[in-house]
């Protein structure tokens, strides 16, 4: 056993982790309906961004959230997607 620390995670390994939590995240909440999802996940949004504030500040965190509220705008489609079964 090495006391060496592990790495940190790469980017792609972070984005399945989060997947992952995101999914077990919104089947804790269980939703009656898929209407509650953008609810549950705005939520989620939120207090990470609250918490990105108090690890980096709010300036950097903003400009982080307002980046992703771009990409968003830019990428994603405007009508919601029919989405399989988080389960």
């Amino acid at each position: 056993m090495s006391n060496k620390p592990e790495t940190p995670a790469a980017q792609i390994e972070a984005e399945e982790f989060a997947k992952q939590a995101v999914q077990q995240y919104l089947n804790a909440c269980r939703m009656s309906n898929r209407n509650q999802m953008g609810n549950y996940l705005m939520k989620l949004c939120s207090v990470a961004g609250v918490m990105m504030a108090l690890a980096e500040g709010s300036e950097d965190a903003a400009q982080r959230l307002e980046a992703t509220a771009a990409f968003i705008r830019r990428k994603m489609p405007d009508t919601p997607a029919r989405m399989e079964p988080l389960q």
